[in-house]
């Protein structure tokens, strides 16, 4: 597997990780390269509304927010949703994919970098923005 320079993490993909689900290992292989800092890692602000929620519902607020923190540690860059918002309602006009899903593509397309996806078929029809999946299907 080669990570590609420039990554965006949609929110499935980080969830997954955080609850070692499968094709974490995945994941982490990506997260391993931003550590190092061979990949530049951006995330929306928007799916890290929904990995907050998603964690904090499943376990605590301080559980989420710890892995939030963990992340920016790590050294992902978090991308307002100024530059991008036109752009996500683009998409969603375009393919109609759930909000969070939207402003992942925008980001993607904004910092010219591959998004890194789960296994549905939201972005099947996506041809602007390069799309990596790190599992098939749902876990």
């Amino acid at each position: 597997m080669t990570v590609p320079d420039r990554v965006v993490f949609d929110a499935e993909p980080l969830i997954a990780h955080a609850d070692d689900e499968p094709g974490s290992d995945v994941v982490e292989a990506y997260l391993d390269a931003v550590a190092v800092e061979d990949t530049a890692g951006y995330v929306s602000c928007v799916n890290l509304t929904e990995i907050r929620y998603t964690l904090a519902r499943k376990y605590d607020r301080s559980t989420a927010d710890d892995y939030l923190d963990w992340l920016d540690d790590l050294g992902l860059d978090t991308k307002d949703t100024e530059a991008v918002w036109v752009g996500a309602s683009e998409y969603i006009l375009t393919y109609n994919p759930a909000l969070g899903d939207s402003f992942a593509l925008a980001t993607a397309k904004d910092v010219n970098a591959t998004l890194l996806v789960g296994g549905d078929d939201d972005y099947d029809d996506v041809s602007d923005v390069p799309i990596e999946r790190f599992r098939d299907g749902s876990a």
